[in-house]
């Protein structure tokens, strides 16, 4: 797995792949309940992602993040160095489910290598960080199709609020070496979550040349994601995804959004153990 705030979705690309191959990969062997929660062997796999996006949701400027991962996975439970801690499985009706706690880095108030920010952003205060409960599922309905919802709630520090994403992922070609699949989704946000990304408050207008907003509930961005998995052979893969986001009008009147069609891209590496 390739994960922080916006680069979480760096993880959206990994688990689509995850669960098309799951899903085309299936036993049929049943297994004791023993064996599914606890399973039978360790896998660890290590690796690196280029991830080049905006710095921060609405931004003009882009740059670009080397994230190095690490990844433990025992039957249902894994820990990962960008995706936190939890638990994963995939059921025989098609329905896959995850729900790891991680850490959301939240947004710095100026130009940051290790966090979303710009020096746009002076006088608006940071963001500052957050543990997050992440929740993915999504059930297969045709052999190609799927649907996928995603919850990051808030569990402790900054009050930020929670957003939401659904969608539908198709997976256009799969064979032992390689899995393509193509992603369409709705992100929405708390009102909390909404305002705290987008908006801007009366004491922040004052200490910026941004005019006051007000971002309520609901969807703020659509977006579509390519993404591509290549097996060279056991152990050797890499991931290449590319996702182009759209702010609706309930954020993109915002003074803070410079770009409302923004693109993202991901390029990494991983050896399996």
């Amino acid at each position: 797995m390739f994960k922080t705030t916006s680069l979480r979705n760096v993880l959206g690309a990994s688990f689509a792949l995850n669960l098309a191959v799951a899903s085309t990969e299936a036993s049929a062997q049943e297994q004791s309940a023993l064996d599914t929660l606890w399973g039978d062997e360790t896998q660890v796999s290590a690796g690196f992602a280029l991830h080049t996006a905006p710095r921060y949701m609405g931004a003009k400027g882009r740059q670009g993040h080397l994230l190095p991962s690490v990844s433990i996975q025992r039957g249902i439970f894994f820990a990962d160095s960008l995706g936190g801690v939890g638990v994963q499985h995939q059921f025989d009706n098609g329905f896959s489910a995850s729900l790891a706690l991680g850490y959301d880095f939240g947004r710095a108030d100026g130009d940051s290598k290790y966090r979303n920010g710009g020096d746009q952003l002076k006088g608006m205060g940071e963001v500052g960080g957050a543990t997050v409960v992440d929740i993915n599922l999504a059930q297969q309905v045709l052999p190609w199709l799927a649907l996928t919802a995603e919850a990051e709630l808030r569990t402790g520090g900054y009050k930020r609020g929670n957003r939401y994403q659904f969608g539908l992922l198709s997976t256009l070609h799969h064979s032992n070496a390689d899995t393509v699949t193509l992603g369409f989704n709705a992100h929405a946000g708390q009102a909390k979550y909404n305002q705290t990304y987008f908006g801007v408050t009366g004491q922040q207008s004052d200490n910026t040349a941004f005019d006051p907003y007000k971002a309520d509930k609901g969807i703020y961005a659509y977006s579509s994601e390519l993404s591509w998995m290549h097996r060279f052979d056991p152990h050797w893969s890499t991931i290449a995804s590319v996702n182009v986001m759209h702010y609706t009008d309930q954020v993109r009147e915002s003074p803070i959004v410079r770009q409302d069609t923004p693109v993202t891209s991901t390029v990494g590496v991983q050896y399996s153990f």
